[in-house]
């Protein structure tokens, strides 16, 4: 029974060592297709010459070596042509850090600007922010854990090749949370605006565009989800030795984001509209629009972020290219936060630093007397009765600088 066991065992060793090649000696069949062209893969002579390796001694390699016997072939190459290694981005820099320092801080605002009953309380809108705050954080430690296991450099540099493995793991979970997290800070973004804003027509628009961005939601996680049938091709299928079916994630992802730019472009016009409808001071309509209008820096960053994918679709080397989309999908998930949570963070401002954004407790006080209705002289004997009305303007901080209206009827 014991010898049972051992000879299992290694069997078990065997099995594992032929399917992972030596990773540091050139796989037998790259010296065969070497013998072939009469160029051996480590005679740097010849296999350093890209036109030479990419072209006969490289299509045989393909057709002959499987893909893990492929990469130690790149890989050794490289090391024994002096060729730069490409490192990729660091797992922690300031073009990531940071946009997340700024989203905490404003969301921070934002929940102290709730526990002091500002801005109407806790909502619905400040529940669906703090998931999504919270997803942004997730998604900035896996793309630092991806870079940690290899991810950016080519795929032939990673080992082991469980490493590989792990990456695909991780950026698999990466783009769910992606999915959910831009469109939960959106809906956030629907629901505040829904708070502050009455017009019977902006609010079917609003529902509109919150039903819109669920079904955003779902549809694209879904397709993510179930990308791969079996769903662990996803991660495992790079190796070639798993059988299954992938849709095309090049046309889903761009999809998806033309998709969440018009969404974008949307959710910016449809508030600035109602704010100039509104009677405030030109001074006043600009400053609270440039606020709402800070969602098109959520828009530009997904423009680039489409540019960005587009000018690096992945071929064979898809840790190496997938990584400048994903570093952008970081960014633009905590600028989502960021916007989202810049109403609330003014409004935290403008209680403890009026002067700061220009309020004060009574800004203005203005009392104008129309003229007085002229009434023929009564004759003797009669009764006369002279009617005049006073306007006061005034706009006071608590109503976050509304301005109000007050008609005052004087009888005498």
């Amino acid at each position: 029974m014991h010898f049972q066991y051992l000879f299992y065992i290694c069997c078990c060793i065997a099995v594992c060592s032929a399917a992972d090649p030596d990773l540091d000696s050139f796989p037998a069949c790259a010296l065969s297709c070497g013998e072939t062209v009469n160029c051996s893969p480590s005679d740097t002579t010849c296999a350093c010459s890209n036109r030479l390796f990419d072209g006969i001694l490289g299509d045989c390699i393909v057709a002959n070596c499987t893909i893990k016997e492929q990469f130690v072939t790149k890989r050794l190459r490289a090391d024994e042509c002096g060729f730069p290694e490409h490192r990729g981005r660091p797992a922690v820099e300031a073009a990531t850090l940071v946009p997340l320092i700024l989203a905490s801080l404003v969301f921070v605002c934002r929940v102290v600007s709730k526990i002091i009953h500002l801005g109407g309380g806790w909502g619905w809108d400040d529940s669906t922010i703090t998931v999504a705050y919270g997803i942004a954080l997730a998604i900035f430690i896996i793309n630092a854990s991806m870079i940690n296991y290899g991810f950016g450099k080519d795929m032939w540099d990673i080992v082991p090749f469980e490493n590989i493995t792990t990456v695909y793991k991780l950026f698999y979970a990466f783009v769910l949370c992606y999915k959910i997290q831009i469109s939960l800070a959106k809906i956030s973004v629907c629901l505040f605006l829904l708070r502050i804003f009455s017009s019977r027509l902006f609010r079917y628009v609003t529902y509109v565009v919150i039903a819109l961005n669920v079904a955003i939601a779902v549809t694209w996680f879904t397709c993510d989800l179930l990308r791969c049938i079996p769903v662990y091709i996803a991660w495992a299928g790079w190796t070639g030795e798993e059988s299954g079916q992938c849709i095309d994630f090049i046309t889903v992802t761009l999809t998806n984001a033309l998709v969440n730019i018009f969404v974008d472009v949307a959710m910016v016009a449809a508030p600035v509209y109602e704010i100039t409808k509104l009677q405030l001071s030109k001074r006043k309509k600009v400053g609270v629009g440039l606020m709402f209008a800070m969602g098109l820096l959520l828009t530009i960053v997904a423009i680039i972020r489409v540019v960005v994918f587009w000018n690096n679709r992945w071929s064979n080397n898809q840790t190496a290219q997938l990584q400048p989309i994903v570093h952008w999908s970081v960014i633009e998930v905590q600028i989502a936060v960021l916007c989202a949570c810049l109403p609330a963070t003014r409004a935290l401002i403008n209680h403890f630093l009026p002067d700061l954004v220009g309020s004060s407790g009574r800004k203005s006080y203005a009392t104008r007397n129309a003229p007085s209705n002229t009434y023929p002289e009564p004759k003797h004997g009669h009764i006369a009765k002279t009617m005049s009305y006073s306007i006061k303007y005034s706009s006071r901080a608590q109503r976050d600088d509304s301005s109000s209206v007050e008609l005052v009827r004087i009888d005498r």
